[in-house]
């Protein structure tokens, strides 16, 4: 019998002991912001890319026949330029935009660029828990942000990093979600916006802003990018193609002052994204970006508003509240503080429906 070769004394400080199980989902997830799938255009990514084969396939299989550049695609970097110009109102070349498979890749490069261990690092009190754990996995020292509907208050922000300063703990950066935040739902105003560039500057501090969810808005109005304020540098901009078309297509970017674009590409492993999926979502974006937002985001406020009545139905009388977005995939549910909602969880997972505890979304 062969005995077992055991790593128990060889794994690295800085891995986990991850369970390989498949995750189980309930029918009507919301713990996850999954599309329905009778949103996602297959048919129209398909035929981008066949078209693009038809047009020109000498290019086409030339380019595949090579591992992507680091950037990636150019006509997909172009393609984002020119929308980043019309849809967000800052200028960028195709040369300061990286591709990245998701923006979970552009945001972790970004930490690896700027985080030190024990470094503090602000964020929404509530926030992406996919950031967060990155952060951690770096080292950072996480600190919440006072939010109200409306997101980060400025006058909080200033304060605590006021305080922090003065005990010696001065903050490396701000990571943000400011449209359709995930998973309050909420979007800053451009009033606090202006507001929060204005303390960036005061104490020296970055801004992370990930966009990834304005392309999901379906009432109000789009509000400015950080990025479109400023072009000094101190905005890192992340946003993300994969929540507009399929999650499953992973494939967002990021851009930067030139100096910390070198430094987060030098931690990439490889080269660009799928060079297939750049050429399909260019091809379909291209011509009809416009047609696909106005068929999907009607179809997101409809559930929306299905969500929000459902709570006005069962808990209109219960004391609780409720956020109402203006786009995006969250409702941020608040509930009476004597709710035992933990005590129901399993109960309820068994009757199809899961959602997400606040404390999964906590930097704290």
């Amino acid at each position: 019998m062969v005995e077992t070769f055991s790593y128990d004394t060889l794994f690295s400080e800085t891995s986990t002991d991850t369970p390989l199980n498949p995750v189980a989902h309930a029918k009507y997830d919301f713990a996850v912001a999954y599309p329905a799938p009778e949103t996602l255009p297959m048919d129209g990514l398909i035929q981008a890319l066949q078209t693009a084969v038809d047009s020109d396939s000498e290019k086409v299989l030339a380019e595949m026949a090579y591992y992507p550049q680091q950037l990636g695609a150019l006509e997909l970097r172009e393609f984002t330029a020119r929308k980043l110009a019309a849809d967000r109102g800052f200028a960028v070349s195709p040369e300061e935009i990286a591709l990245t498979n998701g923006s979970g890749e552009a945001i972790g490069l970004v930490i690896q660029a700027l985080t030190n261990e024990g470094d503090i690092v602000l964020a929404e009190k509530f926030v992406y828990m996919g950031t967060t754990n990155q952060l951690r996995r770096f080292g950072a020292d996480i600190r919440g942000v006072e939010i109200d509907e409306g997101g980060i208050i400025p006058e909080a922000l200033d304060d605590q990093i006021t305080q922090l300063v003065a005990n010696g703990e001065k903050p490396k950066y701000l990571y943000t979600i400011p449209e359709h935040q995930n998973p309050t739902g909420s979007t800053l105003s451009a009033d606090r916006r202006k507001a929060i560039l204005k303390i960036a500057h005061k104490h020296n501090m970055p801004i992370l802003e990930d966009d990834c969810y304005v392309d999901l808005r379906y009432q109000g109005d789009v509000q400015p990018a950080f990025r479109a304020l400023d072009d000094s540098g101190i905005v890192v901009y992340v946003a993300s193609y994969s929540k507009l078309l399929a999650p499953g297509l992973r494939l967002g970017y990021f851009t930067c002052a030139p100096d910390l674009m070198r430094r987060a590409l030098s931690f990439k492993i490889g080269s660009g994204p799928n060079q297939f999926a750049s050429v399909a979502i260019e091809g379909f974006l291209k011509s009809d970006l416009d047609s696909h937002r106005d068929n999907f985001n009607p179809m997101l406020k409809a559930k929306c508003n299905s969500m929000v009545s459902a709570l006005e139905e069962h808990f209109g009388d219960s004391g609780a509240t409720w956020s109402v977005p203006e786009g995006g995939c969250y409702v941020w549910l608040e509930m009476p503080e004597a709710s035992d909602i933990a005590s129901i969880r399993d109960e309820v997972f068994e009757q199809g429906i899961e959602s997400r505890k606040s404390n999964n979304s906590t930097p704290l």
